[in-house]
């Protein structure tokens, strides 16, 4: 009886090593996970905003804006988008970026919808 508790001891640990991947090591010139993450949700904001379409008054492309938000992250558009196309490479580093971006997005529509409600009922 022994002999098998310490057999599914061992093809539990040997699956676990097996099923882990292994750890991706970003390079020094990439952008790290915390400032792609707000970067990326900057330009998710804008992009909605856009949706695409020219909005009444505005004259500037959809590259002004996304200068702008590097501008604003201290970062050059080359190393956006050599972060953006490594960490799109590697899903395991890359989905938990976006899953924080999900989140941030979720929370301030919240809280803009909850703003919208409040500045309608107050007079």
């Amino acid at each position: 009886m022994m002999r098998l508790g310490n057999y599914a001891v061992s093809v539990l640990f040997i699956l676990s090593i097996g099923c882990s991947s292994p750890a991706v090591k970003i390079p020094e010139h990439m952008l790290t996970q915390e400032q792609m993450m707000p970067i990326l949700v900057d330009i998710h904001v804008i992009e909605g905003a856009r949706n695409g379409s020219i909005m009444l008054g505005d004259t500037n492309g959809i590259e002004d804006y996304y200068a702008k938000v590097y501008e604003k992250h201290g970062v050059t558009e080359d190393q956006f988008k050599s972060s953006f196309a490594f960490y799109s490479d590697n899903p395991t580093v890359f989905i938990p970026i976006y899953e924080e971006v999900l989140d941030s997005l979720k929370a301030n529509g919240a809280l803009l919808a909850k703003k919208g409600v409040e500045s309608d009922y107050e007079d």
